[in-house]
């Protein structure tokens, strides 16, 4: 499969779960608030966007890195492209965040969100290095940190094949810690255990196992077709009993359809039945973006009619919430197109 190729078929992907992240926050907004959903409600699973994009990951470090297994020497290069890829757009979103929440809150006395919390240095130093645990100014954050420790672990392979035994252990005490924990009580905490032995770690293998065998195994498209249909039966009938901290349940259900789901539009693609709408490239493109702005903007913008004096009833603020997301896919391309590519372009050529 050519990289043009898969890039397009992932971008997709990358483009629907960051949608249906969005909807899953915005509908579950709007149940909380006002019993009213959007979409019927279908998307009150749509966490499981966070399962896709974990299983995109594996595929796709693996996919741009796998040459550089064994060579110490591109250890260096590995890591830049990813500090770049993930942090500076980041950190300016997360600074933003807490920049308007000083303006909302103490200029003009709207509450919106918190972004204020206690502590000194050490806990201001993990949110902006998302640190495992850290204080999420940006809730959905966590999944940045899985991220991470996704890119540490394929490192030590980069540094050398030997090292395999670490990645294996952590797969090993993973299982123990589904065992276990197979479902986690976040009001005890998360500890470190549970994130560096977390089944997520195998969602990030599976990315990498489809990749190391896709092109070894050919799927005609009636088969991919078959996939994708599975995987919906998959999310259909076991996906509305799966709860964020269902450790394994989560894994089995939603891990697997992700993966049926990558190998069936990959294998559509390669057959030349999957089309790439150029919005929907676009979308894929600034999904990092939307993924990092679209918590805070909902809670925003479902203030703003109060803050003009208008009072919408529930039915009303559901409609309104259509637009919602309308806006954030807007507002995610534009600052895609004019922030993200040019600052990524600009640091790229700068640390060379």
């Amino acid at each position: 499969m050519s990289q043009k190729k898969l890039i397009n078929s992932i971008q997709i992907l990358r483009g629907v779960a960051a949608v249906v992240v969005l909807v899953y926050h915005v509908s579950g907004y709007m149940r909380v608030h006002y019993s009213q959903t959007i979409f019927g409600d279908i998307f009150r699973i749509g966490f499981a966007g966070v399962d896709l994009f974990f299983v995109i990951s594996g595929f796709i470090i693996y996919f741009t890195a796998k040459d550089y297994l064994n060579k110490p020497s591109k250890f260096k290069d590995y890591w830049k492209k990813r500090i770049i890829r993930i942090f500076p757009i980041y950190w300016i979103v997360v600074l933003g965040i807490q920049l308007l929440q000083w303006i909302l809150a103490k200029q003009l006395k709207v509450a919106s969100f918190a972004t204020e919390y206690a502590g000194g240095f050490l806990q201001h130093l993990g949110t902006y290095t998302l640190f495992p645990h850290h204080v999420a100014v940006d809730p959905v954050t966590w999944t940045l940190s899985y991220e991470l420790y996704f890119y540490a672990l394929f490192s030590l392979l980069i540094l050398s094949r030997k090292l395999w035994v670490i990645p294996v252990l952590v797969l090993l005490l993973s299982i123990h810690n589904s065992i276990f924990h197979p479902v986690l009580d976040p009001s005890k905490g998360l500890s470190y255990y549970n994130y560096l032995f977390s089944n997520y770690n195998y969602e990030f293998l599976l990315g990498v196992i489809i990749c190391h065998f896709f092109d070894k195994i050919r799927f005609t498209p009636i088969a991919s077709y078959i996939m994708l249909g599975f995987a919906l039966v998959i999310i259909a009938v076991g996906g509305y009993d799966v709860g964020d901290y269902d450790n394994f349940k989560r894994i089995m259900i939603f891990g697997t359809s992700a993966s049926l789901i990558l190998v069936g539009t990959l294998s559509l693609e390669q057959a030349g039945k999957l089309k790439t709408p150029s919005f929907l490239m676009l979308l894929g493109s600034a999904s990092y973006v939307l993924y990092l702005i679209h918590f805070p903007f909902l809670l925003i913008l479902n203030r703003i009619p109060n803050m003009f004096g208008v009072t919408l009833d529930a039915l009303q603020m559901s409609i309104y919430n259509y637009v919602v997301v309308v806006i954030n896919i807007l507002v995610a391309v534009f600052l895609h197109k004019k922030l993200e590519l040019p600052l990524t372009s600009y640091l790229s050529k700068i640390f060379k």
